[in-house]
């Protein structure tokens, strides 16, 4: 008789570090979104993580696909609109048209990132790219855990306010702080709008709104726990959740079909490299 051998299934799992504690979110068999956290200096994060997701998934054989993602500011970003759809193909050759002529740094030594949005009249194409060495740096504090895929965060933070809220809110601005960064983004058709400090949220409001002068209808607020509260607007909307914040963005990677990231990855192929 045959032996039947299971597949082995890829979990996609959002990591995060915020603080001393690494942030894990993935969902589970029945799509319901699950989470752990461990203090960084746990010496078996890996054996810790796969214990806890065998109780979700005791029938199955599976291998850990995990998205992790890095600030903006650490990144290079560019956006067109163009006048006709590109494919995936078409993207890619944009991108390192684009990379060859902007950057003074060989493709070789980046990693790099698209995404593409179909508007009603044309074509939104924006690129990010990092060093490999800044991505490298990062991917150490993760010890054996290697990450399969590094988005830029303010789309993870995108992809958690979606998700919360249950929909896209039109002229809205989306706030974030944790007790590093603070993030103002806006989604428009043309472009998406951001702005990153370490200042505090009204401070950066301000300046979102000197810089960009939006229509904003509506403002959503999420701060982490160990944020020092402070006084906000009435009209301003706070979103609370248990769940990591920007673990669980990333573990929605691609889960949001549109816009469609392809990510920052080491499967992205150099310049001189062939299918």
């Amino acid at each position: 008789m045959p032996m039947l051998y299971k597949k082995r299934q890829n979990l996609q799992i959002g990591v995060a570090q915020q603080g001393n504690q690494f942030q894990f979110v993935w969902l589970n068999s029945a799509q319901q979104v699950q989470f752990l956290c461990l203090p960084t200096e746990n010496p078996h994060i890996k054996t810790t993580l796969m214990a806890r997701l065998v109780q979700d998934f005791p029938q199955h054989h599976f291998q850990l696909h995990l998205i992790g993602s890095i600030y903006p500011h650490l990144t290079w970003s560019k956006t067109l609109v163009l006048p006709q759809v590109l494919n995936a193909q078409e993207c890619e050759q944009q991108c390192r048209f684009v990379l060859q002529k902007e950057l003074p740094v060989p493709l070789e030594e980046l990693w790099f990132d698209y995404t593409s949005t179909p508007l009603k009249q044309g074509f939104r194409l924006e690129i990010h790219a990092v060093r490999r060495q800044v991505a490298g740096e990062m991917q150490k504090a993760y010890g054996d855990l290697s990450l399969n895929i590094l988005d830029v965060s303010h789309y993870a933070i995108l992809r958690a306010f979606r998700f919360i809220l249950g929909e896209d809110r039109d002229n809205s601005l989306y706030l974030y702080q944790d007790e590093n960064y603070c993030f103002a983004i806006m989604e428009l058709a043309q472009q998406l709008q951001l702005l990153q400090t370490s200042e505090n949220l009204t401070a950066l409001y301000e300046q979102f709104c000197l810089r960009f002068e939006p229509e904003i209808e509506r403002v959503y607020v999420y701060q982490t726990e160990n944020v020092v509260s402070v006084d906000l607007p009435e009209n301003w909307q706070k979103v609370e959740t248990p769940l990591p914040f920007i673990a669980l963005g990333n573990a929605l990677w691609q889960m949001d079909l549109h816009p469609i990231s392809v990510g920052l990855a080491a499967r992205f192929k150099s310049h001189n490299e062939r299918d």
